[in-house]
């Protein structure tokens, strides 16, 4: 028996105890169905309030930002060295068809004189066996000029039957130089092909970047391009004292690469004058002292000559990453000019800042 039941029984035997029973039963049934109505109404709002909420995805930290900034500058990187390769290749795709058009027209003229020439020899070996030569030295006034003239017709002959050798042979050339120039010609466009899909990636990789860099603020970016390696101008300008020990037209390629960092733009396969990528950027430094390099860092790693690192000199090409897709211009003092990326533009770096360094060349001296 519960406490509440002890407890009515003996309520009972107090006078009126019947009707104080009765009321703290309505008080114990009320307490019930408010007790409920709470439970449930609390259910309820549970219910209608759903699971919680989860939390806001959180943007990307900076470090976070940075390695997949970094990450996407590479793609950037590779694809346009790819490129650059690519329209290298086209390049020298159409000097090589301009040259096999040339070639194909001496050797048409070489094919037509000796076809004329065959075709001469052929009339007058007709013009000479139409008759009996028999009839002919029986009607010859001079039978020994006639013998005579027969032994020419055998040299006839002869020069007939090496004319057509020679013809044959010259047809043969005419022929395999029209194919390689068909040959070519599909190459290129092939090419074609592979440099518009190649742009078509180097866009969507640059849009990427462009659009991780815009959810960052304004002093996220700060601190994103703080300690990237770059130095101020007074620095930089402090690295160009001449000691006399460089060659002077590579000085004065290093000064052209250093006049152009203010103003200038990170532009894929630009060569100037306010547009470089890392190339375009060397190309245009030594083209302004007379020296012709190639639009590729992977070409321009095969001009000059090796230089260790600690024997650079102003002028020296360095280059970065493997496969290489990077290439720059060392200044002196530990400092390298380049068209660093489409964020950064043109820059001025500390060589040892900078990562995947793979060596050296010279150019000049």
């Amino acid at each position: 028996m519960t406490s509440f039941r002890i407890f009515s029984e003996l309520v009972r035997w107090l006078p009126h105890g019947d009707l104080l029973v009765d009321r703290l039963e309505a008080m114990v049934r009320l307490r019930t169905v408010v007790r409920g109505g709470l439970v449930a109404l609390s259910g309820l709002a549970v219910v209608l309030a759903g699971p919680a909420a989860l939390p806001a995805k959180a943007d990307p930290t900076l470090d976070d930002a940075k390695t997949k900034l970094d990450a996407i500058e590479q793609q950037q990187s590779e694809l346009g060295e790819q490129w650059s390769e690519v329209k290298l290749q086209l390049q020298q795709g159409k000097q090589k068809v301009a040259t096999l058009n040339a070639d194909i027209a001496n050797q048409q003229r070489k094919v037509d004189a000796l076809r004329t020439q065959a075709q001469q020899v052929a009339l007058t070996r007709f013009q000479n066996r139409g008759v009996d030569i028999t009839i002919q030295l029986v009607t010859a006034p001079d039978p020994d000029s006639f013998l005579s003239d027969m032994s020419t017709m055998g040299k006839v002959d002869q020069n007939m039957n090496s004319l057509l050798q020679d013809y044959q042979a010259q047809q043969a050339n005419l022929t395999d130089l029209q194919r390689s120039a068909r040959d070519q010609v599909t190459t290129m466009a092939t090419e074609e092909k592979r440099l518009d899909a190649l742009n078509d990636q180097l866009n969507a990789k640059i849009k990427e970047g462009q659009q991780l860099i815009d959810r960052l603020t304004e002093q996220e970016r700060q601190r994103l391009n703080a300690g990237d390696g770059s130095v101020s101008r007074d620095d930089a300008r402090d690295a160009l004292i001449d000691d006399g020990s460089g060659d002077s037209r590579a000085l004065a390629a290093v000064k052209y690469a250093m006049s152009k960092v203010n103003g200038s733009q990170y532009v894929w396969g630009a060569e100037g004058p306010t547009g470089f990528d890392c190339s375009g950027l060397m190309l245009a430094a030594y083209r302004s002292v007379g020296v012709s390099l190639p639009h590729s860092s992977r070409a321009q790693f095969g001009v000059g000559r090796p230089v260790s690192k600690d024997e650079l000199k102003p002028g020296d090409l360095l280059f970065f990453y493997s496969p290489i897709h990077h290439v720059g211009m060392y200044i002196g003092n530990g400092l390298f000019v380049h068209a660093r990326n489409v964020r950064d533009d043109l820059d001025v770096t500390r060589l040892d800042s900078y990562p995947a360094y793979q060596g050296a060349r010279r150019v000049l001296g």
